[in-house]
């Protein structure tokens, strides 16, 4: 049983007779209220103390907003390699879409729907219209939280671009789909200098 295998680090491999030890660190996540279900005798209360050694509680993804544009830049980047398809970012109705979207999945939701987009995305950026759930009531006027989170975005995807293709202006705005003259004015807006990577730090 696991509670062994935590308990006296030793396994049986199928077909053999004679327990191995092995030396493991275990990384366990629950989205349940394990001591609750231990009060209710749903779950193995010497279990919960072997595999409660650290405890570390994560908010749910709704309520740590500012992290969704990163993973949607980590996700973007994973699965256009995969796909070997040319999308390059997100529109800002996209990305204020997912920003008010309640994330009841969490991170595995977040990652499921940006796997889609790019499936269904017919031009360089994804839109709302790629996206599995309706926009409804997301307004142009939104609150500074999430233009930052905007400004985030797609200040980490510009760099990201500009590392991928060694800082090579013409080839980056290339890949993002805009001009070379928008890119320049896209680094001002978003305070990044124009000689980065020029002296290897990268930004």
């Amino acid at each position: 049983s696991l509670l062994r295998v935590l308990e006296e680090k030793v396994v049986v491999p199928v077909g053999d007779t004679h327990p191995r030890p092995i030396e493991l660190r275990v990384i366990a996540a629950s989205n349940q209220d394990l001591e609750k279900m231990v009060a209710e005798k749903q779950f193995r209360e010497d279990l919960l103390f072997r595999l409660n050694v650290v405890k570390l509680t994560l908010p749910p993804l709704r309520a740590r907003k500012e992290d969704i544009p990163l993973l949607v830049h980590h996700f973007l980047d994973k699965y256009t390699r995969q796909m070997n398809k040319r999308v390059t970012g997100l529109t800002n109705g996209a990305m204020r879409a997912l920003l008010n979207h309640e994330w009841r999945g969490n991170v595995r939701e977040l990652e499921n729907v940006i796997e889609r987009a790019v499936i269904f995305a017919e031009g360089r950026q994804i839109g709302v219209e790629d996206l599995p759930f309706t926009a409804e009531g997301i307004s142009d006027d939104v609150g500074e939280d999430l233009k930052e989170a905007l400004a985030q975005f797609e200040r980490q995807h510009i760099l990201y671009s500009l590392r991928r293709h060694n800082y090579d202006k013409v080839e980056t705005a290339k890949h993002l789909g805009i001009g070379v003259s928008s890119l320049y004015r896209k680094l001002d807006e978003l305070n990044i200098p124009k000689n980065v990577g020029e002296s290897g730090d990268g930004a």
